[in-house]
């Protein structure tokens, strides 16, 4: 897999530890404090992610879209009734399942045909998908950005740039 795209995948792992150290820093009723914003609650809004991700990583392993839906759909209740810290422990495994994944790819990349549920199939490959995947995350980053902004708190800084000058100057702890 090419460099940038592992780059890309770190960065979105460091901005999700990022958000998760800033929701433990709120009071505990944040997560799940009801808003009128895209998602009733950070809460569904981190499962949604999560089980996005896990789709994602389920399609590259070699399973049908339907099924990564279907297994979605499956897991939705359970995974937003899931508390910040075992959400976050689910975010941890999930991109150690990622890191590994992408370890046994060595430098080849995988070819996917993804037949998305209307019919239609696409020919990628998992190098052209990890930018979606962590595009999709830091889109949602700023989901909980604006609710915790609606709710009277602040976020964190989880900019790409930030990361690459962190990362640069020494200051990055992953």
């Amino acid at each position: 897999m090419a460099q940038l795209e592992l780059q890309l995948y770190d960065y979105n792992e460091w901005a999700n530890r990022q958000i998760f150290n800033r929701l433990k820093e709120l009071p505990k009723d944040v997560y799940r404090q009801e808003v009128q914003s895209v998602f009733s609650s950070i809460s569904h809004v981190l499962a949604h992610v999560y089980l996005s991700d896990l789709g994602w990583i389920e399609v590259f392993s070699g399973k049908s879209m339907n099924y990564s839906l279907m297994l979605q759909e499956q897991l939705k209740e359970e995974t937003v009734s899931k508390g910040i810290e075992e959400m976050e422990a689910m975010f941890l495994k999930l991109s150690e399942r990622y890191k590994l994944f992408f370890i046994q790819l060595e430098d080849s990349d995988k070819s996917l045909m993804i037949e998305n549920p209307n019919g239609d199939i696409m020919e990628t490959s998992v190098f052209e998908q990890v930018p979606h995947v962590v595009n999709h995350g830091t889109y949602h980053r700023g989901n909980i950005t604006a609710m915790l902004r609606q709710m009277g708190y602040t976020s964190i800084p989880t900019d790409y740039g930030l990361y690459l000058y962190l990362k640069q100057s020494g200051a990055f702890h992953e």
